[in-house]
């Protein structure tokens, strides 16, 4: 179940979270051989994709690290990208709040207009609704990856009852054809 964001953060803790964003990394940075160091713009902007719950491959990608960098940064930035993301987190529940009383305004709206009501495609008005709420869901749990683990193996009659599906499948899409044959006369 996800979490429930808690009370909007004022302006002021967004920006102290930054602030103790910049000093960490400034602080990482004595170790001239990490990101910290070498470039601590690019540091800030994959710590906030990670913080915004941005898969590890598209920001390897995009950002040009290795998964070890990425490792790293979490480990040693772990409280303030929590932090971070608990932000961006109660940010986008407000989003999704936002769309969806204005979705209920606009149906409202649209209820009463029977001409614009036919010209407005569903998906339109469900659109920005679903990606606030993925937005939430990415920050709140993270990016999940869901493995099916199946108990068992399928069994001889499974095979042999899929078979003889894909038998009849063919059977019924076959056409059926009369062949004639005749007899070969012997040539002296």
């Amino acid at each position: 179940m996800p979490k429930q964001p808690k009370e909007q953060p004022e302006p002021s803790q967004r920006e102290e979270v930054k602030k103790e964003m910049l000093k960490a990394i400034v602080a990482a940075g004595e170790n001239k051989r990490r990101l910290e160091a070498i470039n601590p713009e690019k540091t800030a902007r994959v710590l906030e994709m990670m913080s915004e719950g941005r898969s590890w491959k598209s920001i390897m990608r995009d950002e040009h690290v290795d998964w070890y960098t990425l490792v790293g940064l979490r480990a040693r930035h772990k409280d303030l990208l929590d932090k971070r993301r608990e932000i961006v987190a109660q940010d986008a529940m407000e989003l999704i709040e936002g769309a969806r009383m204005l979705q209920q305004e606009k149906m409202k709206m649209l209820a009463e207009d029977e001409t614009a009501l036919r010209r407005t495609n569903i998906r339109d008005l469900a659109m920005s609704y679903g990606i606030y709420a993925e937005k939430f869901f990415m920050a709140t749990e993270g990016n999940k990856v869901v493995v099916e683990h199946r108990t068992r193996a399928p069994s001889l009659e499974d095979a042999m009852k899929a078979i003889e599906e894909a038998k009849a499948k063919l059977k019924a899409g076959a056409v059926d054809v009369d062949v004639l044959t005749k007899p070969v006369e012997k040539a002296e």
